[in-house]
């Protein structure tokens, strides 16, 4: 997708977090730093940063990495959502997408998404209630060329009257991909019952808000909006590039001094709720999805500008710990809850935000809910009474620090984009480490935000399928119910709390040592140990031989998921209440800069991660709880959470659904829905407790191990496992996930009603060779094809917001994908529009030129040669082919030879040879949404229907 319009506060937090940071520095070097235009970086991050001020009163942000082999800038524009016309609901958003569309000095509509096609770049953009951000990134060569076209946007955009209804259409189509979304529905509740405050509005927009009304034009607004809030001086820009600073600066003047500025106020909304309307409420909410759960929300004011003295992180960091005697660790030791999460966003809302627990019931949970909610009150009125100490200062600013010190880079596309929205909220002098700056204990912040913590600013959420409604919510799919919590009910939290609530004790998995082990060069993962029936591969890093973590993954495999479903759901249930029943420790290594994660696959892969200090005490306890134990009540509850989450796949974006659908088609091992839900039911504890025993004392084990160790590490590793598993233990053949062989002729086609209301499609034409030089061909075409589609799909005809074209491999074979989520068409419709663009776009890459084609194949080899950033780029690739046995561990590198072989006439071959091969393999994943109940489908010459992914698996030709 060329645009995404971001409206969760979870993803506004990941667009900071990718951020560098540094430890508290002496307040002089700070003052010397602000006077320097310096950025406070991490010690880890070797790139140069200065922020500039151009005439205009836009700040700049410049980064030097001579390292990059891509360039990127981001601009944010303080104005959002918060400051729509209440005429025209949705209307930042809207301008947002038309100013992708084309500008005085370069008209064409699809002239800067094609310039970035051909130049190896990525374009996007999202609207929030205070900012709007633009972004993107390219090939180093053309940067000069990108940031003339991007900047063009806010001096001259063309915002072309005859592209209002298209444009509005694009708009409407991204509302109806998130109507049923839960999210969205509880947002826009929360919002509704802060009456007249700016907040309240529809964020989105669609045909109805976005339409043209008496005294309110959309176009005409439009532009008044742009010509009054797209200001210089409310402006915050970001470059990274390989260019040394001087000329990065001389850019910046070139490129972004000459937007007008129109000295505004920067927007600010000021507005009062009246709390006495917005809390002391009870919600009962039926959501989407078969969830069960209860929230406490806390309406706090925005506190955002205290980044460095972190009081709701102090709170969140009490309020959400799994140690003994907190809240979240009594109450899934009584069975009533699964998780627990505080979090806080203290701009949701513009100058009001949130602190909300969030907490995943059982039945059992269920029926006691005004005793849970009694219990995390009575835990806050602790945490006010006993909490505000300076030793969770202590814990919580080592941990952001070893963060910041070791802080790794990320892509340039998303760091620039961090550091612009950043820059919207703190001096950019703090933009990089405002996320883990934290200078000082502040008593009295924290006791500001704690005071905020009562029944009068808090509403809780009863969120289930069997809550009583009596509402329905206009624009999204929610019903709901609010009514006043008793005053009765309010005075039982202050009782004597009927548990022994206590307070965290302290971290004991906080890294005290990041030696590192001597640099070792290797070509490749090598087997350095084969013992205990363990085979151990080792990697030390070559990239980042400075950070003081690593990467292992034990993997005990096994063939049972490919024989039978009951094996599959055992797997899912182990590590479910594994991952449950170790939560406290994950959370608390998590804290400390470790993971420790459990996955099911073709058995079952132990993940643990992070700084290696204190790994291989979390490896003995995480080790210890291997063997699961659990009673009827846990079994029980288990089964209900998978169930559930089984059939809540079903209420995921379509696309995103037929994705799945093809994934679980060409792979073994898979089964259709109501046979996992079955098997669910059907599955016994005795049958869960043999799965477990079989499988610890009948498999292949293996580790691989990435980063800062050594053969003795790797040893101790295989020792420690060894001792963990059964004495006696059987070692069994590799398994590994069989895929469809494809044959000429062949059409399979799966068709699927779903629940909500969209179709999608996934159309496959897979090639009848199997080889790197297809999979390199195709990764050439799909840039330029998916550009195509977009505009002519899209942008032209409105067909859908999510559209495109992309390489799919089946394990040795290579296929090509056109795929699309639409509101306004039938499946058989956008079938017969998919075939007749098959043939458009044939046209349109016999007009590519030997020029044009060089540059799309030298982007492409640009992206595949990128150095990893960072440690899991670098372990990425290597992991997979690890899994895959190709313990030649050259992937990668095949697919850049490969690449470096492709002509024109390859690409063009490639092209004939699926997407207007009759006689090609295919795949056709089509998903039926409400809308179109009553609409046929796509039916294909020959085609077989697969309504059993199990039963076909059965029969299937494997590769």
């Amino acid at each position: 997708m060329k645009k995404i319009f971001v409206i969760s506060a979870v993803a506004l937090a990941v667009l900071t977090g990718c951020a560098a940071e540094r430890s508290v520095s002496a307040d002089a070097q700070v003052s010397q730093q602000q006077l320097q235009g310096q950025v406070l970086a991490s010690p880890n991050d070797n790139r140069a940063y200065k922020t500039i001020v151009l005439p205009n009163k836009l700040e700049v942000m410049l980064v030097s990495d001579p390292a990059a082999e891509k360039s990127a800038a981001a601009l944010s524009v303080g104005v959002g959502l918060l400051q729509d016309p209440m005429s025209q609901q949705g209307m930042a958003h809207y301008l947002e997408h038309m100013l992708f569309l084309g500008t005085e000095r370069y008209p064409d509509t699809n002239e800067y998404s094609a310039f970035m096609t051909a130049h190896g770049g990525a374009q996007n953009a999202y609207t929030w209630l205070d900012i709007t951000n633009y972004m993107f990134k390219v090939n180093n060569d053309a940067y000069d060329e990108g940031l003339d076209r991007f900047s063009d946007f806010f001096k001259a955009p063309k915002l072309y009257p005859e592209y209002t209804d298209k444009e509005k259409n694009a708009v409407n189509a991204e509302w109806s991909m998130r109507r049923e979304m839960d999210f969205f529905g509880q947002y826009k509740l929360a919002r509704n019952m802060m009456g007249s405050h700016p907040a309240n509005r529809f964020l989105i927009g669609n045909l109805e808000t976005l339409g043209d009304k008496a005294g309110s034009q959309l176009h005409s607004e439009t532009v008044a909006f742009y010509n009054k809030y797209y200001s210089a001086n409310i402006m915050k820009a970001v470059l990274l590039s390989n260019l040394p600073l001087a000329e990065m600066e001389q850019l910046a003047v070139k490129h972004f001094a000459s937007i007008e500025n129109k000295n505004i106020a920067k927007p600010a909304v000021t507005d009062n709720v009246d709390f006495s309307q917005l809390a002391g409420k009870r919600i009962h909410y039926v959501p989407n999805n078969d969830v069960k759960q209860l929230k406490l929300d806390f309406t706090i004011s925005n506190n955002s500008e205290q980044f460095a003295v972190k009081p709701n992180e102090f709170i969140t960091y009490l309020l959400g710990s799994e140690m003994p005697g907190t809240p979240a660790h009594q109450l899934k030791a009584m069975g009533l809850i699964s998780k627990l999460n505080a979090s806080a966003s203290p701009d949701l809302y513009g100058n009001y935000g949130s602190l909300s627990i969030d907490i995943d019931l059982t039945d059992a949970g269920m029926q006691n809910r005004e005793g849970i909610v009694a219990t995390v009150m009575q835990y806050i009125d602790l945490v006010k009474q006993q909490g505000v100490d300076s030793k969770y200062f202590s814990e919580i600013q080592t941990s952001l620090n070893n963060q910041f010190r070791f802080l790794e880079k990320g892509d340039e596309f998303g760091y620039v984009a961090n550091l612009a929205d950043a820059m919207q909220k703190v001096p950019s002098r703090n933009a990089i480490n405002a996320p883990f700056y934290y200078q000082q204990f502040d008593a009295k912040a924290v006791k500001d935000v704690l005071a905020q913590l009562t029944p009068q600013r808090l509403r809780v959420w009863y969120i289930s399928k069997q809550e009583p409604h009596d509402s329905s919510l206009h624009f999204y799919d929610g019903k709901y119910k609010i009514a006043d919590i008793s005053q009765e009910e309010q005075l039982s939290w202050q009782k004597t709390p009927q548990l022994a609530l206590s307070l965290p004790t302290v971290n004991r998995m906080l890294p005290e040592n990041f030696a590192l082990k001597a640099p070792q060069a290797q070509d490749k993962p090598e087997l350095v140990v084969q013992q205990h029936n363990i085979s151990a591969w080792l990697y030390p890093s070559q990239q980042f031989a400075g950070q003081p973590r690593g990467v292992l993954e034990i993997f005990i495999n096994s063939d049972t998921v490919q024989q039978q479903v009951k094996a599959k759901v055992a797997l899912s249930l182990w590590r479910d209440l594994y991952n449950l029943q170790q939560s406290a420790l994950a959370t608390e290594a998590d804290i400390a800069g470790m993971q420790l994660n459990l996955r099911d696959g073709n058995g079952l892969a132990l993940s643990v991660a992070g700084f290696t200090d204190k790994q291989p005490q979390l490896l003995q306890q995480a080790l210890a709880g291997l063997a699961i134990k659990t009673d009827e009540q846990g079994f029980a509850q288990a089964k209900d959470r998978f169930i559930r989450g089984v059939q809540n796949q079903s209420k995921q974006f379509p696309f995103q659904q037929a994705f799945l659908a093809y994934n679980g088609l060409v792979r073994s091992g898979n089964y259709e829905a109501d046979a996992l839900v079955q098997a669910a039911q059907n599955l016994t504890l005795a049958e869960l407790n043999a799965a477990v025993a079989s499988l610890l004392a009948n498999n292949q084990l293996r580790i691989f191990a990435f980063g800062n160790y050594d053969k003795a590490a790797v040893e101790q590793v295989v020792k420690t496992v060894a001792a963990a598993l059964p004495a006696k233990r059987n070692t069994q053949p590799y398994s590994r996930t069989a895929f469809w062989l494809p044959k000429p002729g062949e059409a399979l086609v799966v068709q699927k009603d779903i629940d909500v209301a969209d179709v999608a499609l996934v159309d496959v034409h897979v090639h009848p060779e199997p080889s790197y030089a297809q999979l390199a061909r195709a990764t050439i075409l799909r840039s330029h094809f998916s550009n195509i589609a977009f505009d002519k799909l899209r942008t032209e005809e409105q067909l859908a917001y999510a559209v495109g074209g992309t390489s799919m491999q089946l394990e040795d074979y290579v296929g090509f994908a056109m795929y699309i989520q639409t509101p306004v068409k039938s499946v058989a419709e956008i079938q017969a529009r998919f075939d007749s663009f098959k043939q458009q776009y044939a046209t349109e890459l016999d007009k590519l030129t030997e020029e044009d084609f060089a540059k799309l194949k030298a982007s492409t080899l640009i992206t595949l040669k990128e150095p990893a950033k960072n440690l899991r780029e670098e372990v990425g690739p290597l992991i997979t082919d690890w899994y895959r046995e190709k313990f030649s561990f050259d992937s990668e590198q095949q697919l850049i030879a490969a690449t470096e072989q492709v002509s024109l006439a390859d690409v063009k071959a490639f092209y004939r040879e699926t997407m207007l091969n009759p006689n090609a393999a295919r795949i056709s994943v089509q998903m039926r949404g409400t809308k179109f109940a009553d609409q046929p489908f796509a039916d294909l010459p020959g085609q077989t229907k697969v309504t059993d992914v199990a039963a076909f698996h059965r029969q299937m030709k494997r590769q």
